[in-house]
């Protein structure tokens, strides 16, 4: 499957609003959050790093919005799937050397209902597609409140076998730092999780450098602070998180439900990855909420 041509130009754009908060999204640019924003005492605050853009290659998205994990988050290492005693080969994008962040994002999303405070769209990936032999579907509810935005995202196998499966949401906020609680910290090597230890981190802060962590055993809460005025609190029911900060651009808090490269990890006999087998017809469901705080 060749990555194709992300649509975010203003008349496929669909702008939720409900009193000072609003977003945008973008069905057609991978089913995106591109903006989202409030009016507060201290003016105009965008929580995530507003896409500007009108469009791009699904293989070069712009470092900014949200958007869903589906049907596994991060990294696969090499492009290479270790399931039920096969190894299968996935597609890579152009210079990546693992495949990333699943497929829904690189895709076009049908829009099912729109309101002026909620819309439902949905993804179809075709089996076989970007080497992924299963068929799935992805479906996503964006609802947008006085009291935050919440995202439920609902990724079905539609394949006549089992599936591995993972789900996430990938946001990249303007936050400087955020504060959670997670027991397990997975070390890494070039974004890859090798192996758990005891995590007692609880404050992360954006900084200069660039780092990554992957988290487990987290209790799906996590505030968001900025230098000033009010923050944002995620509540999720998954349980784990990437946090990512490239040189102090900004600060991604990823709800996820696996490790990167959990498949693999799991198939070497690694135990609390967080990875899912979903059976035919078998759904698997989650949940994000921004929620403001004063």
């Amino acid at each position: 499957m060749m990555p194709g041509w992300m649509d975010a130009r203003a008349e496929a754009r669909i702008r939720l609003d409900c009193g000072p908060h609003s977003a945008v999204l973008a069905p057609d640019a991978g089913g995106r959050v591109l903006s989202l924003s409030s009016e507060t005492s201290a003016g105009r605050r965008d929580w995530l790093v507003p896409v500007q853009a009108d469009g791009w290659p699904a293989d070069a998205w712009p470092k900014g919005g949200m958007f869903p994990l589906a049907p596994f988050s991060n990294r696969i290492r090499d492009g290479r799937l270790h399931w039920r005693g096969r190894v299968l080969r996935l597609d890579r994008y152009p210079g990546q050397a693992h495949p990333l962040h699943g497929h829904a994002q690189a895709g076009r999303w049908h829009v099912l209902t729109v309101g002026g405070n909620h819309v439902d769209m949905r993804y179809e990936h075709p089996p076989g597609a970007a080497g992924w032999p299963w068929a799935w579907r992805l479906d996503q509810a964006v609802r947008l409140a006085e009291s935050g935005l919440t995202v439920g995202l609902a990724l079905t196998n539609q394949s006549a076998e089992a599936m591995p499966a993972g789900l996430g949401l990938h946001p990249y906020f303007t936050a400087l730092r955020a504060r959670l609680r997670a027991a397990t910290l997975w070390e890494h090597e070039e974004e890859i999780a090798v192996r758990p230890r005891p995590n007692t981190q609880t404050t992360w802060a954006r900084g200069t450098d660039t780092w990554t962590a992957y988290l487990a055993d987290w209790d799906g809460t996590c505030e968001l602070a900025w230098e000033a005025g009010p923050g944002l609190r995620i509540d999720t029911d998954l349980h784990q998180a990437v946090l990512h900060a490239p040189r102090g651009r900004y600060l991604c808090v990823e709800p996820v439900s696996h490790v990167s490269n959990a498949f693999n990890l799991a198939a070497a006999g690694a135990a609390g990855t967080g990875w899912r087998i979903l059976e035919p017809g078998e759904v698997m469901r989650a949940q994000v909420t921004l929620a403001w705080m004063r």
